[in-house]
């Protein structure tokens, strides 16, 4: 008669713990669009931080908009901009840590996509739980933070060139860690708890049988 294998309980425990760690974590996402020669876009300001300008082709390049997110949950989240080939501008887009513009500290930009090839581009990278600030702009028009040390009221070049405007939009968006797929602590030792108390039962079990 072929012996039958049985896993013991405690090795499955230890197996749905495994999986439920290494279980694919779920993206939430967050998108931001709008133009930058739009009166009717309350995220605009100009590059010195104060009300937009739309009196000239130079005005409005160097309009700078301001969108604000948070990350529940820390982990790896990717900006991408989908906007330039669609005719929008060629962006430069800064992240800021907090959503207090005279705190608000520099975090990354595009800068070697911007500088290189230009255009629309994907960044990932690891932030922390917490709110944050993502200014787009136009290429040139970079976040004087970025020097080194600075906050996001410290404002922006002004550089921006018309000849990077394109028809002004922007399209962006923010994938990030999503707290519901991650499972709860307590709902995990629960598990191993039940698992390991069924392990005991079976051996006491056994006992009783010898």
């Amino acid at each position: 008669m072929p012996s039958t294998f049985r896993r013991p309980a405690a090795a499955l425990a230890f197996t749905t713990l495994a999986t439920l760690a290494s279980a694919p974590a779920l993206a939430a996402f967050v998108g931001f669009s709008g133009a930058l020669d739009d009166a009717g876009n309350a995220a605009l300001v100009f590059y010195d931080l104060g009300p937009a300008q739309f009196s000239d082709d130079l005005a409005t390049a160097n309009n700078v908009a301001l969108h604000s997110f948070n990350v529940a949950l820390g982990g790896i989240t990717r900006i991408s901009s989908t906007g330039y080939a669609g005719g929008g501008v060629d962006p430069y887009v800064t992240l800021f840590r907090g959503s207090d513009r005279a705190s608000a500290s520099f975090v990354l930009s595009n800068f070697d996509n911007a500088i290189t090839v230009g255009g629309d581009f994907v960044l990932d990278t690891l932030l922390a739980p917490g709110d944050y600030t993502l200014a787009i702009g136009v290429f040139q028009n970079m976040s004087l933070a970025e020097n080194g040390g600075g906050v996001l009221s410290d404002g922006f070049t002004g550089l921006g060139g018309p000849s990077f405007f394109g028809n002004g939009s922007y399209v962006l968006g923010i994938t990030l860690p999503d707290a519901g797929s991650v499972p709860e602590p307590g709902a995990a030792a629960l598990v191993l708890a039940a698992l390991l108390a069924a392990a005991a039962a079976g051996r006491s079990r056994r006992r009783r049988r010898a």
